[in-house]
């Protein structure tokens, strides 16, 4: 299968490696509503007045009054260890002492009450499920890679309906490495029983791309659906695009 734009053509792809959030499912509303609990739980958890919420939101990466991410993250373009360590440092600033665990499991906290309320959050990208489509008529292996939680992966692809699409699912507790170490990659490319020369990754994020040069992949298609501009996009990949409608296959 090739895939192609205006600009570039990828040729002989065997499988695809994607990203969730940002290039599937709407990341703002996602990781924005996971932002507001965090920042909730921490102002709870070390007795912050309650007045610093915006303030902390916007520190995370997050804009409570526009409900947008912030381009620069660290929520949405980070790993969830360094939005942790973020977390940390910047706590110090307000005079709490706290480490690497705590905040760890405040997030993990955070994350198993959020699961069993996702539903209203998760939300395709437009064009996305029609890509998704396509590429399930080609018969080619398609993989997950996310940086979120496996159980969330599985339950956001369940709500959107494409559980069955995917011949693997690599969260960020599957493997002992984040995603610009190229071992989710690796991983998942052994699950699925394919060559690096002969897979791609499609993300839209910088992370995704380092992703792909780690593990040696064959290329790495990068959208500007998340919070990365398509022009900041194309200083590190030659296959940019601005989503998926522009991503035609042959």
């Amino acid at each position: 299968m090739n895939l192609y734009t205006k600009d570039w053509e990828i040729n002989d792809i065997k499988a695809i490696l994607f990203d969730k959030d940002g290039t599937i499912q709407d990341d703002h509303i996602y990781w924005g509503k996971l932002a507001e609990n965090r920042i909730k739980e921490i102002i709870k958890h070390f007795n912050l007045d309650e007045n610093y919420f915006e303030e902390l939101c916007h520190k995370i990466g997050y804009n409570p009054k526009t409900m947008k991410l912030i381009k620069n993250g660290p929520v949405g373009t980070l790993s969830r260890t360094e939005v942790v360590e973020f977390m940390v440092n910047e706590l110090q600033n307000y005079n709490i002492k706290t480490n690497f665990d705590e905040i760890s499991d405040i997030f993990d906290k955070v994350n198993k009450i959020f699961l069993s309320d996702i539903t209203p959050y998760v939300r395709f990208l437009s064009g996305a499920k029609e890509f998704l489509d396509k590429i399930k008529k080609q018969n080619i292996k398609m993989g997950l890679v996310t940086s979120d939680s496996t159980p969330n992966a599985h339950k956001v692809l369940e709500i959107l309906g494409i559980d069955n699409y995917f011949d693997c699912v690599i969260g960020k507790d599957s493997c002992d490495g984040e995603k610009k170490t190229g071992k989710p990659a690796i991983m998942a490319m052994q699950q699925l029983g394919v060559n690096a020369s002969d897979t791609i990754a499609i993300g839209d994020a910088p992370m995704d791309y380092s992703m792909s040069e780690s593990a040696k992949l064959k290329g790495c298609i990068l959208v500007s659906t998340g919070q990365v501009e398509l022009e900041n996009l194309q200083v590190l990949s030659e296959y940019c695009a601005e989503n998926l409608d522009e991503v035609k296959i042959k």
